[in-house]
């Protein structure tokens, strides 16, 4: 049986390999970047026209009801299984009433119930079906930050706490503290932290 022979591969060749393989590496990291800085800045812009029009429904509860959706569920006579969300929760509970008119915004996709918590009735006649509480969710997938004027200058601990996503909590601070007849609508964006420089939020 003759002997194996060892293929030599030139040193020339495992160079020039070498150097392919790096490109290729290389451009596969830029286009890696380049392909999560694109979903970014698409989740961005659609974050950006969700709060745009979560803002006009406001405007058109202030008109229907005189005045903005509460901070608590509390404040619509019903007590707050606990304190975390409670600000979105009272507004989606709002929005999606079925009293005056109806439904205001309706977007099933970004409904969630991240803090698993429910109402002890369907407190205003909301079209979902049950007693959960449900948040509205921006599209990196984090709860939406709201908080009702009154609650501005010094918000309330039970206001403030926000279980963005789940497994993790955060405290949030409003972003415009103090400013008469404004209401905060915030998304916390990518990194999912409020009160960093990618956040979103919208004015009425």
């Amino acid at each position: 049986m003759p002997p194996l022979r060892v293929l030599r591969i030139p040193r020339k060749v495992l160079l020039y390999l070498g150097i392919v393989l790096g490109i290729l590496l290389l451009l596969t990291a830029l286009c890696t970047v380049g392909i999560i800085k694109a979903l970014n800045s698409a989740r961005a812009a659609s974050t950006q026209a969700m709060l745009n029009s979560l803002s006009g429904a406001l405007a058109v509860y202030h008109q229907r009801w005189d005045d903005y959706p509460p901070s608590t569920l509390k404040e619509l006579g019903d007590p707050d299984p606990n304190a975390i969300n409670t600000g979105i929760e009272a507004l989606v509970a709002c929005l999606s009433s079925r009293k005056r008119g109806g439904v205001l915004f309706q977007a099933d996709d970004r409904l969630e119930n991240v803090d698993q918590d429910s109402a002890s009735r369907n407190v205003t006649d909301w079209f979902f079906g049950n007693n959960e509480l449900r948040e509205y969710m921006d599209y990196f997938d984090h709860v939406i930050l709201y908080l009702h004027p009154r609650d501005l200058p010094i918000a309330k601990q039970a206001q403030r706490r926000y279980l963005f996503l789940r497994g993790g909590e955060e405290w949030a601070t409003p972003v415009e503290a103090g400013k008469p007849g404004s209401f905060e609508l915030r998304s916390v964006g990518h990194d999912g932290k409020p009160g960093t420089s990618d956040d979103l939020h919208s004015d009425p």
